[in-house]
This record gives C-alpha cells, sequence and structure tokens, in this order.
C-alpha cells in the first residue's frame, strides 16, 4: 500500500476546535507507522496507535494497532500521560477519504494548510498542518509501548 507524502508529519485539530472542550492531534511516521492523540479539559488522553496507507489517491487506510487511555499531563511541552490504564489491543480497519488543501479554521482567520476528512477521524474532520519531520518519541504514548 503507498503512504502519501503529503501526509507525512504531525496535524492539529486545535486551530478548527475555537471553544471546543476536546480536540485530536495526528502523527504520521514515514515508514507507515503513526498515532492519534485525543484530549480534553479534563485532562483525559486517548492515544491509539496504528499502521497507515493510501490504498487509493485520496483515501486513508488506518489498521489500529492497540488504544491506551489515561490522564493528560500538566507539564510544558509535548502532549504526554501522566498515568495510564493498562493498553488494550484493537485490530479495526477504518478508511477515510480526504483532501488536503487551505482550510480558514474561523471567520476572519487566515487560511491553514489542511487534511479534511469526510468522516471524523478521532472526533474531528479538519487537522491543520504541523512540522513534517516528527520522530516515534513524539507520540504521547512511547513510554507506555515504545516503537520497535
Amino acid at each position: 500500500m503507498d503512504l502519501e507524502d503529503r501526509l507525512i508529519g504531525h496535524w492539529s485539530s486545535v486551530p478548527f476546535s475555537y471553544g471546543a472542550m476536546e480536540a485530536s492531534e495526528l502523527g504520521f511516521l514515514g515508514d507507515g507507522r503513526g498515532w492519534s492523540a485525543w484530549f480534553n479539559a479534563t485532562d483525559a488522553l486517548c492515544v491509539t496507535r496504528f499502521a497507515w496507507g493510501c490504498p487509493q489517491p485520496g483515501v486513508l487506510e488506518l489498521r489500529a494497532q492497540w488504544l491506551v487511555q489515561g490522564t493528560l499531563s500538566q507539564a510544558a511541552g509535548r502532549t504526554a500521560f501522566s498515568s495510564t490504564e493498562p493498553a488494550e489491543g484493537l485490530g479495526d480497519v477504518t478508511r477515510h477519504p480526504y483532501a488536503i488543501g487551505p482550510a480558514v479554521p474561523m471567520p476572519g482567520a487566515e487560511a491553514l494548510m489542511a487534511v479534511s476528512f469526510e468522516e471524523p477521524v478521532e472526533f474531528s474532520h479538519q487537522y491543520a498542518r504541523g512540522v513534517t519531520l516528527i520522530r516515534p518519541e513524539e507520540d504521547p504514548a512511547h513510554l507506555v509501548l515504545p516503537y520497535r
């Protein structure tokens, strides 16, 4: 299965979640691994580790491998856990039509480069482009289950 180079890197729903009590992040590594992270205002954090690819142009396939939930750390810096529950194995495979291009997060704001999904991925339809070079250690759950 092909990897879409334009997806590789970090994506955040924060600019599109103005006024919301929750937000999500996606991380796509260049080797077909990645993660999604969902967090909310009550300090909950949920991370799903997945394998990813694009079976056809404009379609993202996610093969969920495991999920870990816990409490969001209040330390400054990257999204991370302060405590976790035991990880759960998963096996779901989902496909998500998408488009990459400029999107306006709220009226009056400047357009951002974004990935837009027809159906929500980790509770969000749109994610703003972050950095393109990311490492497995940036996964909020990398200390719970390190990449091999």
